[in-house]
């Protein structure tokens, strides 16, 4: 069942997809679903870098919390005065300086997207995670995007040589304008004085000009040995080109002839015969013969449901991004055993106790969360903010050992 897009944006990438060669390795919802994992993996990315403890930004916002040095108090009474996030305590006497700032935030969301975003060509920038929970999932996505570069460029390969191999003929008319193939049917057989007798010129000279062959055998191994299209109906080819996956069958749907019993007139088998084909229909014995005969295993080894499917769709991509959930729960398994970390650490350094020191630092998180991510309880600091506290400023930019 194909899911109609549902407004034009849709529309217009549809039609984009279909026309564009160079994006057919991937169903359409593949490629959406691809954009949006980088813009969700970024926010990961950011989200990890503020919430675990060893993030850049994680580090640096809890060494001014806890830093007794001079400076960072001094920043921290700014912070109090102006009500303001710790990343707008810092000012500086150029505008170049403060164009350039102090950057507590080194994965924002935009490095990030940078950072996720250039994986899918071998390049990323200079700011990279520093938790190892940050490390492991983009360490996953790293995963993820070099086994799905390496699909589609299989694909795009598959699609590159399958276009070049492929038979360009698709109707009868297309015989008389290309130079590739000859083609044949076996003479003296009602389909060769159908097209004789056609009004449409094109299928006299198709019959005219075939190589008229004398059997069927002879038909099917000229197939089989050259560049030749043999011409007949089609369940007689079909038939003896079943399991053989080198030959195209291109069903026209020209000069259909049904098959039928020779009888006499008024014979007195022909209610008999109708009677039977008739029943033999309505039991399915037809189809189920038509089944035996021309399906077989050899014609089912031919086309395995991957290899006779050209784009890979989202179900087919199940596992590759069954491993990126994963991967990314794991990630958040991090953090929290990086917080266990930094309690024990914490522990050794002032004998508190574990328990004591992760209640402390998942406190301070919380309020690192609600001051500097949300900016509760805090005005984020304007240009005439800047301009009323300067004696406070220029004493902070005294204590250059407080910057980070």
């Amino acid at each position: 069942m194909k899911i109609k897009p549902p407004c034009r944006p849709f529309e217009i990438f549809h039609k984009l997809h279909k026309n564009v060669f160079l994006s057919r390795s991937f169903d359409k919802w593949v490629w959406l679903t691809i954009l949006g994992l980088i813009v969700v993996i970024a926010v990961l990315m950011t989200f990890l870098s503020k919430l675990s403890p060893l993030g850049s930004f994680g580090k640096k916002i809890h060494t001014m919390r806890t830093c007794s040095c001079s400076g960072c108090g001094l920043r921290r009474e700014i912070k109090a005065t102006k009500q303001c996030r710790f990343q707008d305590t810092m000012t500086h006497d150029c505008l170049m300086d403060e164009t350039i700032g102090d950057e507590l935030d080194d994965l924002s969301f935009n490095n990030s997207t940078w950072l996720i975003g250039t994986g899918f060509v071998m390049q990323g920038p200079d700011t990279l995670p520093t938790a190892p929970s940050e490390r492991f999932l983009l360490f996953v996505w790293w995963l993820f995007v070099m086994i799905l570069t390496s699909m589609y460029t299989a694909n795009l390969t598959a699609h590159l040589t399958l276009d070049h191999a492929s038979v360009k003929i698709t109707t009868l008319e297309d015989l008389l304008t290309q130079k590739d193939y000859s083609w044949g049917l076996i003479k003296d057989r009602n389909l060769e004085s159908m097209m004789l007798s056609h009004e449409n010129e094109d299928y006299k000279r198709i019959a005219e000009k075939a190589e008229k062959m004398t059997g069927l055998d002879d038909s099917i191994a000229r197939v089989k040995k050259s560049e030749f299209v043999f011409i007949d109906d089609n369940s007689i080819v079909e038939y003896n080109l079943r399991g053989y996956c080198q030959a195209k069958i291109i069903k026209t749907g020209k000069f259909n002839n049904h098959w039928a019993f020779g009888i006499h007139i008024n014979s007195p088998y022909e209610a008999f015969i109708n009677n039977l084909l008739l029943r033999y229909r309505e039991e399915g014995w037809l189809t189920d013969k038509y089944q035996e005969w021309y399906s077989t295993d050899s014609k089912a080894a031919c086309s395995s449901p991957l290899s006779s499917q050209t784009t890979f769709d989202v179900p087919v991509l199940t596992g590759l991004f069954l491993i990126l959930g994963v991967g990314t729960l794991l990630s958040f398994v991090g953090v929290f055993m990086e917080m266990l970390y930094v309690a024990h650490k914490d522990n050794l350094r002032t004998g508190s106790g574990l328990t004591s020191c992760l209640k402390k630092r998942v406190r301070s998180k919380y309020l690192e969360i609600n001051e500097e991510w949300f900016a509760r309880g805090t005005k984020i600091r304007s240009r005439s903010n800047v301009i009323s506290v300067q004696e406070n400023d220029a004493a902070l930019n005294t204590h250059t050992s407080a910057k980070i």
